[in-house]
Order: structure tokens, then C-alpha cells, then sequence
């Protein structure tokens, strides 16, 4: 990735900047204001002057004239063999000679040239895979040519001195065309390249320009995770003090957060950047670090822009920036921080400012182990006062974890204190999710609370406890309103039967139509209409009013009923009654016509499964089963604009079957078939229907359709009694702060906002209020505890390839940066370079002053 790292932050475009197209000269700081100038530098050299040093290559030279070695006299009979011998000996030392003098040469050379510290601009300077082929080529053809030709030459009567003269100048050649083919094949090829990656104007900005830098830090709660007793948030903070202190004179700073919601503000006092950055904690709650990375790509634009507008006095082509502009972004790379979907918005900015280099410091651990409460699902939300609560948590590890997990089960005593109940293990493997269950016999009023907690430590604590709270109702008063007690008998059997086995406690009353004018309906807290056959108007109004108030009214559609009636026909429902603007204004639909399926019975349609009462049905388990019931008559109905409609009858196109309308602050639920009659469906007399009585009954009733346990990030909603409205409430914290605050009630709901802590809260009606006692719990998302991080393709797809680059240390930063700033330095590779250079002149040395054998 360091490689192919692109740093776009030092392209300082001729025509983005307005600068004339001339010869570009060095950024240099002649006062506290630095300018740019336009030459183009292919290379620079951090000490220049050291060049004088390659004068130095001489010597080898000198030594090579000076101390040649001078020819003896020797008395020898066979003067015309040694005289043979000799020109060959001469010939072929006079190559190696040549050749080790010019790589002791090339030695001291690269040593000038190391010092120097050169760097070059930008650019992938790696062989991609079209030159090392055409390498491997050239190489593997020279080596198959000398073999060849050796093999050749083996059957030729040649002298040992003649053979060898021979070899030494097809290894000559051989070189010479080895060197011409890779400097043809891949010399050029790699020069166009690398030039053409360098198409833009790179002036050499000095090492002290003034920088523009953000520092943005994830604080999501995996960086909580803690590695070598410190968390992964307190190493970032290290790593950017380090760095902040490292910024050029006259830099200024912004520090801001995934949590924050608001542009980066710069300063340019760095002490107070030091200080923020020390302030910066843990939050659970925070955007996505796309959005966040994309709103300080636009904070760094802005501040340009509002800098060349400061110079107003200059023309437009002559203003410029006066800051390098840098992006870090502190994160463990865990992939809950970021927003993996494909969206381009983030990749159009970083294309568009090119000149804003974005740095990602790692902090996270690259094995992480881990293992937590990803979920707690409760049997229901809200019990009778005495009821039973069943529990189910969900575990899950990730990495090397112990398999033995021990769950604490704690729940709030009479005096708010927790107590422990229980607790179970659990056997735990990587990436296999394991569930506990446990049990409250008898939850107390008004609400209780209480903790699951995981025995022992690791390194990311905070999933290792999660909070639930349950919430008790007073006993619902329901009206059941039928022509005859007899047509609500089915109904009433399942809400009798429901409060028996204490399910939910229900009181439940029957009327008839004509004992209902001396009843307050506002006592009840919900009415149920079974097949009344032609309700006044006045009645109608009545409904109209306590729906207002806050109650539930349910109304079934039947008739003839399964009870036979002395006169014919008064079982029968008249549409004129519920067609009137008095019923219109509180139903969700007209009735049409009675209808009746044929010989294809219908089914309802449940795919509509956002609905609350759908939702609850599904986690009853009984959803399948509703689904499945046959209808075989049924009322056609127009639904009101303002009706939502719940289920259908054979797909989206089917007629309405259950149908919902809010009006003022309650609710009305209309079912357009029979809950009394078999003939109808096969919804009545099942264990289906004690379930959906119960289940419609708490959702019209309201107060046991609202949650207490929320997801981080969720909003927060209590539910009012219709007799209370507190104007000011206490909310008690789990971290042991508490505030007061003005209620906020619309709709009879209590919203509370801004609630971030994990953990259960209190809320209490203040002194001299209407009493209002009420509780709830904030836990974590369950991705919290998936610390899977973002490989390179990853990120190459959010942010691009080439447009990033990555650091895991303190000087891996320093490196990269330096980098980024003045290009990409090549003084490893010449030191590298250099010590092959002079391995090979050893080597050479040693092997051409072995004597050869005779």
C-alpha cells in the first residue's frame, strides 16, 4: 500500500492555483507568509553540497594508473609460448580490470550519492508485472545463450589460456546485450511510466511550510478495546500528541471526532489542540467515519477558500494558499465504524481535492479477540404487576477466547439495589452465537430492572454487560359491546382466558348496545365492537370522543352471527350506519359488500411485517399459524386516506382485512371478518385467537405497545396515563448524574432525547408534579461487538487506491508524511543499492586474482 501511496496533498496544480506557467522554483519561507514558485524537479537532494564528493570516484582511477603491474624478466626457453600467452592474458585482464575498476568507481559514487539523501517525486516506482516479465525474460534468454554456447564450445581442441579468453569475452558480450535488452525492454517502458504518473508540476516544498491539519479520531466504543493496558483510543491520543508536536511553525490545527455533528473549527494555538485531543473519551453513539471524513475534506476547503479570499487586493491568478492541507484519521479499522454500501459521495471528494492528503493511523489490534452480550430478548416488555419474565441472552465471540463463559443474572431489590438471582455457562466457539434463558417468577411494580454481566475480563469490557427493564401494568379494563351476550361469548372466552393464566390481567366487561348510555367510557381502556348491526350517530360521537382522549376501539365485522336470533334478520349489519360522517370520521374504511371466497378460500397476506402488532404476533410465535387460516367471508372495504392498512387478503392487490386509523390520541382497529362465526374463517375457538386477543388488546391500550429497552441511537418514548401530564421530570442516570428537565408530551408520549449512557435509567415526575414514575434501558448494537476491520480492498473501494495511506507507529507516520510532503525519498533503496554494488566488487576481486590453473 506505502508503495503504491500517491500523496496527492504536495501537487499543487498550476491552474488550481492560479500560478503563471513558468519556471517553477523551490517553496521557500522568506518571512511568515511562504510563497510558491514553478519550476519542476524531478529529483531532490536533501544535502546538495555533498556532490562535490563524487570527486572522490578518482581515486580508484589514480590508484588503478599508478599501480599497474609492471612486466618482469624472466629467463624462459619457450619464449614463443609465453609470448602466446601473454596476449591473451592481456586481453582478458584488461576486461577485468575495466570492469572492477568501474564498479569500485560505482562504490564510492553511490556513497556520495546515499549521503545526499535524494528523493524523487510521487509515484509507484515498483516494477509492475509487463517489466518484471520482460526482467525474467531477458535473463532467462542470457542465461540459456551461455550455457548454450559452453556446451558448444566443449568438443573444441582449444588451450586452457585461449578457452578461457574466449569465455571472458562472451561473458562481455553477453552483459553488454543483457544490459541493452533490459535497458530497451524495460528501461524505457518504465521511464514512459513513471513519467507519465508524474504529469502535474511538483514543486519541492520546504520541510517547514505551515500545515493545515485535521486530526479526526474514532471514538465508537471498539476503541475501547485495550492492548498492553491501554485502550485503543489512548493510543491515538499518543501518536497525535507525538505528531502534533512535530507540525512546522505557524501550522494550525483541528480536532474533532466521530461523534461530533459540526465542521472541524483550525486554531492556531497547538496547546489547545493538545488539550482537546486529551478531553477526547469513548461515546456509544457516533456517525459513520465516510461522513465524517468527507465533512473535514470540506472544512479543509472552505478555509482555503476563505484564505485566497482574504486576498482580495491581488488578482484572482495570484492568490494562493499558504498551508499544506492534511487529513489523520485515528481508528482501529473495525468495519462498525464505517459505511461499507457503495456511495460515491466520498470518492467524488477525495478525486476533487486532490491536494488533501489523507493519512489513516491503525490503532487497532490486527487479532483481536473479544467476547460479549450481543442481545437480550425479553418474553415481553410489559407483564402484569406478579408476572413471570423469561430472558433469552445471546453471546458471541470473536478470536482466542475462553470456551468456559460465566453470565451473571442480577435484578433491582425492594431498595433499587442489584441482587443476584443466578447464573449459568456457557460454552463459547468463534463465530457461533450461544443463548442463556432465564426467569423472573414475579416482577414488581411499577417497573424492575437489572443486569447481565459477564464473569472475568477482556479486553473489550464494555459489551460484557448489557441492562433490561420490565414494566408492570395495572389491570386493563376492557368493554366488549355485542347485540347479545351470546355473539361475544368466543372473544370474551379468550380475554377471560388470558387474565386467568395471568398472561396480562384484564378486567373485562360485557354490554349490550342498550345499556350503554349510562356508561363513562373513558373508565375503560379499551371498547370492543363485535358486529353491532346499526350504531346511532350519536353513539358514533361518543366512540369519536373517548378515541380522542387516548382509548382503544376495536371493531369486528360479522353477522349473521353463529347465535340464532328470534327475528330474522337482526343479526344483519347495516353499511348505511357505518357509511355515516359520524362513523367516517373515526373508522378506517367504508364497508361495500359482504363477500364470500367461493371455492378458493383466501388467506391473509403478512408480508406487511413493519407493523407493530404483525412484529409482536411473529415474536409470540404464532405467526405462521395466522397466515394460515383460511377466510371465507369477508366485508369489502374502501380504506380512509388516513388508514393504514395492517394485512390483505392474497397479496397487495387483495382487499384490506385489518386496518388501523390514529385518531387524536388513540387508536382504532377495524377487522373487516368475523371473530364469532365459523362459517367466516377458522379464527375462532383456536389457541390463534387467546393470542390475538391479547396481543390487539395491549396494542389499542397503548401502554403495553411501548418499549423499555432501546438500542443506542434509538429514540426514547414512555408512555402517559390520559390523566397525566408532568411539566417538569427528573431523569437518574446510569453513571449517577441526573438532570431536570421540561417534559416534552406529545400524543400522550414522554420523548426524551440526547440519552447516549448505556445502562438503566429512572424517570420521576419532580417536586410539587402530577406523580409519574417510569423506567427504561439503553444497551449497545450488537455490532459493537463484531471487530472485523477493513482489509485493503476495503478501503480502496471507499476512499480509492492511492488515495490513503496507512501508519501503525509514530515513524512509520513520520515516513509516510515526509513522504507525502516531499516525495518519495530513496535513500534506502541507494543504501540498498550500494551494498549490493560493493558485494559484487568483492566478489570480483577475490575471483580475478585467483591464479587460473595451468
Amino acid at each position: 500500500m506505502g508503495r503504491n501511496f500517491r500523496p496527492l496533498s504536495i501537487r499543487l496544480r498550476l491552474n488550481e492555483y492560479n500560478f503563471q506557467p513558468k519556471a517553477c522554483t523551490t517553496l521557500v519561507r522568506k518571512s511568515t507568509v511562504p510563497h510558491l514558485s514553478s519550476a519542476r524537479e524531478l529529483m531532490s537532494l536533501l544535502h546538495p553540497a555533498l556532490l562535490f564528493g563524487l570527486g572522490l570516484a578518482a581515486i580508484p582511477i589514480v590508484l588503478h594508473l599508478l599501480l599497474r603491474a609492471k612486466p618482469k624478466r624472466l629467463i624462459f626457453p619457450a619464449l614463443r609460448l609465453i609470448q602466446q600467452n601473454r596476449r591473451q592474458n592481456v586481453r582478458r585482464l584488461q576486461l577485468r580490470h575495466l570492469w572492477l575498476l568501474l564498479l569500485r568507481v560505482l562504490v564510492i559514487a553511490m556513497i556520495v550519492f546515499a549521503l545526499t539523501r535524494p528523493s524523487l517525486p510521487p509515484a509507484n516506482y515498483g516494477l509492475i508485472w509487463r517489466e518484471w516479465l520482460t526482467l525474467l525474460l531477458v535473463a532467462g534468454l542470457a542465461l540459456t545463450t551461455y550455457f548454450a554456447v559452453l556446451h558448444r564450445w566443449k568438443g573444441r581442441n582449444w588451450s586452457r589460456n585461449e578457452w578461457l579468453t574466449r569465455r571472458t569475452f562472451l561473458r562481455g558480450g553477453l552483459g553488454t546485450a543483457v544490459v541493452l535488452g533490459l535497458l530497451l525492454g524495460v528501461g524505457v517502458p518504465y521511464a514512459r511510466r513513471v513519467s507519465a504518473e508524474i504529469k502535474d508540476p511538483v514543486p519541492k516544498v520546504a520541510d517547514q511550510l505551515p500545515v493545515a491539519a485535521v486530526l479526526l479520531f474514532d471514538n465508537s466504543p471498539s476503541m475501547s478495546y485495550r492492548q498492553g493496558n491501554q485502550s485503543r483510543l489512548q493510543a491515538a491520543q499518543q501518536i497525535a500528541c507525538d505528531h502534533l508536536s512535530r507540525l512546522p511553525s505557524g501550522s494550525k490545527v483541528a480536532v474533532t471526532t466521530s461523534h461530533d455533528t459540526t465542521a472541524p473549527a483550525f486554531s492556531l494555538d497547538l496547546q489547545a489542540a493538545r488539550s482537546r485531543i486529551d478531553a477526547t473519551e469513548i461515546k456509544t453513539t457516533s456517525l459513520s467515519l465516510n461522513e465524517r471524513l468527507r465533512t473535514a475534506l470540506l472544512g479543509q476547503e472552505d478555509d482555503r477558500r476563505r484564505i485566497t479570499g482574504e486576498q482580495s487586493s491581488l488578482p484572482a491568478d495570484k492568490r494562493q494558499d499558504r498551508y499544506l492541507r492534511e487529513i489523520y484519521l485515528f481508528t482501529d479499522l473495525t468495519r462498525s465504524a464505517w459505511r461499507e454500501e457503495t456511495s460515491t459521495a466520498l470518492l467524488d471528494e477525495l478525486e476533487r481535492l486532490k491536494t488533501v492528503a489523507v493519512y489513516l493511523i491503525d490503532v487497532g489490534e490486527p487479532t483481536p479477540s473479544n467476547a460479549g452480550i450481543t442481545g437480550v430478548r425479553l418474553s415481553r416488555e410489559t407483564v402484569p404487576a406478579g408476572g413471570p419474565l423469561r430472558l433469552e441472552v445471546m453471546l458471541s465471540a470473536v478470536g482466542a477466547v475462553k470456551s468456559d463463559l460465566t453470565v451473571e443474572f442480577l435484578v433491582g431489590g425492594p431498595d433499587g439495589k442489584l441482587l443476584k438471582r443466578g447464573q449459568q455457562s456457557a460454552q463459547l466457539e468463534k463465530g457461533v452465537e450461544r443463548q442463556l434463558t432465564f426467569e423472573i417468577p414475579q416482577v414488581a411494580p411499577p417497573y424492575q430492572q437489572g443486569e447481565l454481566r459477564i464473569v472475568g475480563s477482556d479486553p473489550l469490557a464494555i459489551d460484557d454487560m448489557a441492562s433490561f427493564t420490565v414494566r408492570t401494568l395495572p389491570p386493563l379494563k376492557v368493554l366488549v359491546v355485542a347485540g347479545s351476550k351470546d355473539a361475544a361469548f368466543y372473544w370474551q372466552s379468550a380475554l377471560d382466558y388470558v387474565a386467568s393464566a395471568r398472561i396480562s390481567d384484564f378486567r373485562t366487561e360485557f354490554r349490550p348496545v342498550s345499556q350503554l348510555g349510562g356508561i363513562d367510557f373513558k373508565t375503560f381502556d379499551v371498547i370492543f365492537l363485535i358486529n353491532l348491526p346499526s350504531p346511532d350517530q350519536a353513539l358514533w360521537k361518543r366512540f369519536q370522543s373517548y378515541v380522542d382522549a387516548g382509548g382503544g376501539l376495536g371493531v369486528f365485522l360479522g353477522a349473521p352471527s353463529s347465535v340464532l336470533s328470534t327475528r330474522p334478520g337482526s343479526n344483519q349489519i347495516d353499511p348505511v350506519s357505518y357509511n355515516t360522517s359520524e362513523a367516517q370520521s373515526l373508522l378506517p374504511a367504508k364497508l361495500v359488500a359482504v363477500t364470500t371466497a367461493g371455492a378458493k378460500p383466501h388467506y391473509m397476506d403478512l408480508r406487511q411485517t413493519q407493523h407493530v402488532l404483525l412484529k409482536r404476533l411473529e415474536e409470540t410465535g404464532v405467526f405462521a399459524e395466522f397466515g394460515s387460516m383460511e377466510i371465507r367471508r369477508y366485508w369489502r372495504v374502501d380504506p380512509h386516506g388516513a388508514a393504514v392498512t395492517v394485512a390483505r387478503l392474497d397479496g397487495q392487490q387483495g382487499s384490506p382485512v385489518l386496518l388501523e386509523r390514529r385518531v387524536g390520541r388513540g387508536r382504532v382497529m377495524l377487522m373487516s371478518t368475523s371473530i364469532d362465526n365459523e362459517q367466516w374463517n377458522d379464527l375462532v375457538g383456536t389457541a390463534f385467537s387467546f393470542v390475538f386477543a391479547d396481543q390487539l388488546t395491549q396494542y389499542l391500550a397503548q401502554q403495553a405497545s411501548f418499549r423499555s429497552n432501546f438500542v443506542v441511537g434509538d429514540e426514547v418514548a414512555l408512555p402517559l396515563e390520559r390523566d397525566q401530564s408532568p411539566q417538569k421530570i427528573v431523569v437518574r442516570m446510569p453513571d449517577f448524574k441526573q438532570r431536570t428537565e421540561d417534559a416534552t408530551a406529545t400524543a400522550g408520549i414522554l420523548n426524551l432525547k440526547d440519552l447516549t449512557t448505556i445502562g438503566s435509567y429512572q424517570v420521576d415526575s419532580a417536586a410539587g408534579q402530577p406523580d409519574f414514575h417510569s423506567g427504561f434501558s439503553i444497551r449497545l448494537p450488537a455490532s459493537e461487538s463484531d471487530l472485523r476491520r477493513l482489509e485493503t480492498n476495503d478501503l480502496d473501494s471507499m476512499l480509492g487506491q492511492g488515495r490513503y495511506a496507512v501508519s501503525r507507529d509514530p515513524l512509520s507516520l513520520v515516513r509516510t508524511v515526509a513522504t507525502g510532503r516531499m516525495g518519495q525519498e530513496m535513500y534506502s533503496f541507494v543504501v540498498g543499492l550500494l551494498v549490493a554494488v560493493f558485494a559484487l566488487e568483492q566478489f570480483t576481486a577475490t575471483y580475478f586474482y585467483r591464479t587460473d590453473e595451468v
